[in-house]
């Protein structure tokens, strides 16, 4: 089975060009919201893709990396959850989205833990499990807050196990539908041995999309080094932004460019 690419969108406007270049999927972001890494977009926005023929799945972020320095990302107050779920139910309420066309949410949230000084994150599973519980029947995915976990990870001498194979384990039992990392902190390209590894150990249990630094000029060798053609009639994934450099415009080119690598 080929690889199959998805494009971030930041705006509805970017839809039409995006699956004309070759999209298979879309996911939807708050127009220039691409420099804090996506954010929930509103409802009028999903509406305007309700005719689209591929799978929109849309983005649940509420705010990007705080501004204070030392702060990490992807820990939400109560309110900034309550918010995400609200979301989710307006989408839902909408008529914008279809099971059908497997349409979904895409979100992620994490919790700290440890001493002061030496604190890392791990996943912050009671509210992920009501996110993907407010999602029903809508697809889900775990987004890059993944990576956080990855890149602040240890192994345990006790359990055998890191912190990323025992939430990926996490995230299957809740029955969450994707991961989208790019294997840990930085770029796909750069975590090709990490990012073999989660997919090695994820199997056909859950999807793993690559991404994170995905370009037309790499990805026909990150998609060789993973061995993203296995067959058994397994559809794999890439994800990248295609944008024109400083604008939420998708580049076409780059877009038909990546999609005639990964075939």
């Amino acid at each position: 089975m080929p690889t199959h690419l998805e494009i971030p969108i930041f705006g509805p406007a970017s839809a039409i060009p995006a699956i004309a270049a070759g999209a298979a999927r879309i996911e939807l972001n708050a127009a220039g919201s691409y420099p804090a890494g996506g954010l929930t977009p509103s409802v009028d926005d999903a509406a305007q893709l309700k005719g689209a023929h591929v799978p929109v799945r849309i983005m649940i972020r509420p705010r990007g990396q705080p501004a204070e320095k030392g702060l990490r990302d992807f820990l939400y107050s109560d309110e900034e959850i309550d918010g995400m779920v609200q979301s989710i139910e307006a989408f839902k309420a909408s008529g914008a989205m279809r099971v059908e066309r497997g349409d979904g949410f895409v979100f992620g949230a994490l919790a700290e833990t440890g001493s002061s000084g030496d604190t890392r994150v791990v996943l912050q599973a009671e509210t992920v499990q009501r996110l993907v519980a407010a999602a029903k029947p809508y697809k889900t995915v775990f987004h890059r807050a993944f990576d956080d976990i990855v890149g602040c990870d240890d192994a345990s001498a006790e359990e055998g196990a890191t912190e990323w194979e025992k939430t990926l384990e996490a995230l299957i039992q809740m029955g969450v539908d994707g991961i989208l990392t790019s294997g840990g902190p930085g770029n796909a390209a750069q975590n090709i041995s990490t990012l073999s590894e989660i997919m090695t150990l994820a199997g056909d249990s859950i999807e793993i999309i690559a991404g994170g630094g995905v370009r037309s000029r790499n990805v026909g060798e990150l998609c060789s080094q993973l061995n993203m053609d296995r067959g058994g009639g397994r559809t794999s994934w890439v994800h990248s932004s295609c944008l024109i450099g400083g604008k939420d415009e998708v580049d076409v080119t780059e877009a038909q460019t990546i999609v005639g690598n990964i075939r």
